[in-house]
């Protein structure tokens, strides 16, 4: 399940993104036990990033209220996501987190990626907010339970925009860091000291602005370049938005009016696109068979994704 939701939302980034690129410092993933410690200005959308552009696995901290529903949670646990629980979502929830601390600590020995926000809020802005004590208690209950060659993978995603797209995406895996050297005498020293390490290393190569004004990450190609490229690429790019852009609006415009006032824009977006855009595409082309031929349906099968990124492109 996780593989091929992983194929799926690469596919689907290349439409929906102008850009996105990841920016590694030293070796990529390794088969040790690792922790991605990351900022969180996207909801899931975050998530969805960095699994797609992480060399392996990941398994996922969320929210456990997503978790309430049985059938919704086998299929977030078969998405690698792993619930855990905050004093918002009940106290009685609280002992739970015992038995996702024993889980993550079960798949850390055997040498897998656990990604956690470290900020353990999500705000869409340019900044990083106070880092909670959850991944420092990761870190030092692993250490405690043997693991000393525990990395912590710091990492940043920086986006141009939050509610505009395309949009460009950067993400920077920084150079990892062991902690078995800190002082665990005390927990709450080693929460401090670790929470200090990992704030200098996660705003490495972050961009930190004020305002939420949308902003230009990533290089352009030369003018010479773009207008030769629009040019190549116009007729194609117009059947592209003749046969799918009332597919985003209609979705765009239910996705504004839901998600008007929070963080889940982007997520709520990408979902339905993910989930709705080829159910959509194979439907239209059952139909053209149906009315048409086999050749007819196939045609259009094919021609509607690929005609999209290259009106994508020409809107880039």
């Amino acid at each position: 399940m996780y593989t091929l939701f992983k194929i799926a939302a690469t596919l689907a980034l290349k439409l929906y993104c102008k850009k996105t690129v990841a920016h590694f410092q030293g070796n990529r993933g390794k088969k040790e036990p690792t922790l991605i410690a990351s900022n969180h200005p996207n909801s899931f959308f975050d998530a969805i990033i960095i699994a797609v552009h992480y060399p392996e696995p990941i398994y996922f901290l969320a929210r456990g209220d997503a978790f309430n529903n049985p059938i919704v949670a086998n299929f977030l646990r078969a998405l690698h996501l792993i619930p855990i629980y905050r004093l918002s979502e009940g106290k009685e929830n609280l002992n739970k987190n015992q038995d996702t601390f024993k889980t993550c600590l079960d798949l850390l020995h055997e040498n897998k990626t656990i990604l956690i926000f470290s900020e353990g809020i999500c705000i869409n802005e340019w900044n990083l907010r106070p880092l909670k004590k959850g991944t420092a208690r990761l870190a030092f209950m692993a250490l405690q339970d043997g693991l000393l060659n525990l990395r912590i993978q710091p990492t940043n995603i920086n986006y141009s925009s939050f509610h505009k797209n395309p949009k460009e995406v950067e993400i920077n895996f920084n150079l990892c860091f062991g902690v078995h050297h800190i002082d665990q005498a005390k927990e709450s020293i080693f929460y401090n000291t670790f929470n200090t390490l990992l704030k200098k290393n996660i705003l490495n190569n972050m961009v930190v602005k004020e305002d939420l004004s949308d902003i230009k990450l990533l290089k352009p190609n030369s003018k010479w370049h773009s207008r030769l490229l629009k040019v190549v690429i116009a007729f194609p790019a117009l059947i592209g938005f003749l046969s799918n852009y009332w597919i985003y609006w209609i979705l765009k415009k239910i996705t504004v009016k839901k998600t008007k006032n929070s963080v889940f824009y982007d997520s709520i977006l990408f979902g339905m696109l993910l989930l709705l855009y080829p159910l959509i595409v194979f439907l239209l082309s059952a139909v053209v068979t149906f009315c048409f031929n086999l050749q007819m349906g196939l045609l259009l099968f094919f021609v509607m994704p690929i005609s999209a990124w290259f009106y994508k492109s020409y809107k880039s």
